[in-house]
């Protein structure tokens, strides 16, 4: 345990925020206002935090152009409500204000944005964690700061109304997850910046898993701490080779402190340095990151003439006045090949494969389908392009989700008749999961809950985690 109560100053660890946005009163471009952030995984609890009774209590972390909240994106280890937290302000060392327990904004599963506001500014806060609770943690990111006050567009009706009208025509059918799709909240932003001359490469610093409810918790996070308009890349890259729309591309971007007019911001979703990314994924790229990252960059040079060099497509450590990490010294190893794919492809550049051919209308009095290959799919069994409806086949999804999958049309698709012995699991939520049965993101394993494919394909799958999946 620290016996000293050393106050932690500026961008810690990995430059966590890897992203810059307008602060109070600010307009056009930015200034140098980004603020303090600690990354810290229940690992590191342990030996930065100091024991206070039932409280783990953090090093104070500075905030020296103030702070009014403290805001946190919080990862857990398994699914589970916000665990016990409270933060206070100090001002020369000294607190200021009594613990205000951390308000949930937003949870998903295993991840929670919160914030603790206060009628005070300090240039300091403290954060604790309840001792019992830490366990469970498996990152937390947080920030001490005054929350930007922006020009914001009217509200719109619904939480997603216009989610997806900022991707320009020219993007369209070219596989990007339209915000719409990932469940965005609705655009606050109002500042356009409509041309562009260069890119910015980032990494989200977050876990990879999953890449919708990471890009849902980033931009909560950016607006529901910071009190940004949006969240701030234009572009993310998953770990499924996806790329996601992030802020509309018309909009002024905040990713690179005092440097966003005409640069896309394009984040790597997942954490690609050479220490402090503990728990959170592969630590190097996946190639399908690399190469869906080079077309999207070779996409955007020939839609805005941008030429792909190293004077304008650079990672986000490379541009001037910027004090972080980022985007890792694993993803910035291999920006020469982000950028040489860039030169030669584009998203949609590739054709696809040929389909299968149509498979005969074949089946049997059990219900079960010959695909023209030779496989025989049990009744629900789905070929990569058609599913098998009780001996007759249709379209993927004709007759319910995929009771099993097989995409060779050799091997066939048979359905087991139970799940595998073992104990079941039960969801937060209250749901009974059987064994080898998924979560969303998590698979039953023996009684277990473990990462999705830990024990084998998924069983059944049910993803609100109150009706459970059995057999």
């Amino acid at each position: 345990m620290r016996s000293d109560r050393t106050v932690w100053v500026g961008v810690v660890l990995l430059s966590a925020g890897c992203t810059a946005e307008l602060g109070s009163g600010s307009v056009g471009e930015l200034g140098d206002d980004s603020h303090p952030e600690e990354v810290v995984s229940v690992a590191e609890l342990a030996d930065a935090y100091d024991t206070d009774g039932d409280w783990l209590v953090s090093p104070a972390l500075s905030a020296p152009d103030g702070a009014s909240r403290v805001g946190m994106l919080l990862g857990l280890a398994e699914p589970g409500d916000l665990p016990a937290m409270q933060a206070r302000l100090l001002l020369a060392a000294e607190p200021i204000t009594d613990w205000v327990p951390l308000t949930a904004t937003w949870s998903e599963v295993d991840h929670h944005v919160a914030i603790a506001d206060f009628d005070a500014i300090g240039d300091a806060a403290e954060l604790r964690v309840s001792a019992a609770d830490a366990p469970t943690i498996a990152l937390m990111r947080w920030s001490a700061l005054i929350p930007a006050v922006i020009e914001e567009a009217p509200p719109p009706e619904t939480e997603v109304a216009g989610a997806s009208a900022a991707l320009r025509s020219e993007l369209s059918g070219l596989g990007i997850v339209t915000r719409s799709a990932w469940g965005a909240r609705a655009t606050r932003c109002t500042s356009t910046n409509s041309s562009k001359t260069r890119m910015a490469i980032h990494h989200t610093v977050t876990p990879s898993s999953d890449p919708e409810r990471q890009l849902r918790g980033i931009q909560r996070y950016h607006m529901d701490s910071n009190g940004w308009c949006d969240v701030g890349y234009h572009f993310l890259i998953g770990s499924d080779g996806r790329v996601y729309e992030g802020r509309p591309l018309h909009l002024l971007g905040s990713h690179v402190r005092s440097n966003n007019t005409g640069n896309i911001g394009i984040s790597y979703i997942g954490c690609f340095h050479s220490s402090g990314c503990g728990g959170m994924g592969p630590t190097t790229p996946p190639e399908n990151m690399i190469r869906a990252g080079g077309r999207l960059v070779g996409t955007l040079s020939r839609l805005y003439g941008i030429t792909v060099d190293t004077s304008r497509v650079k990672g986000h450590r490379d541009h001037p006045g910027q004090s972080t990490s980022c985007p890792g010294n694993h993803l910035h190893a291999r920006l020469g090949d982000i950028r040489s794919i860039g030169r030669t492809e584009t998203l949609g550049g590739s054709p696809p494969p040929p389909p299968p051919p149509p498979p005969p209308p074949s089946g049997d009095s059990g219900g079960s389908c010959t695909h023209s290959y030779g496989g025989v799919y049990a009744n629900r069994g789905c070929s990569p392009s058609y599913q098998c409806c009780d001996g007759r086949w249709r379209t993927r999804g004709a007759c319910g989700s995929c009771a099993c999958t097989e995409s060779t049309g050799r091997t066939g698709c048979s359905v087991p008749s139970g799940p595998p012995a073992g104990a079941s699991c039960t969801h937060t939520y209250g749901g009974s999961y059987a064994n080898t049965a998924c979560s969303p993101s998590y698979q039953c394993c023996n009684g277990s809950w473990r990462t999705r494919g830990a024990c084998g394909s998924c069983y059944c799958v049910e993803d609100t985690g109150r009706t459970g999946c059995g057999t």
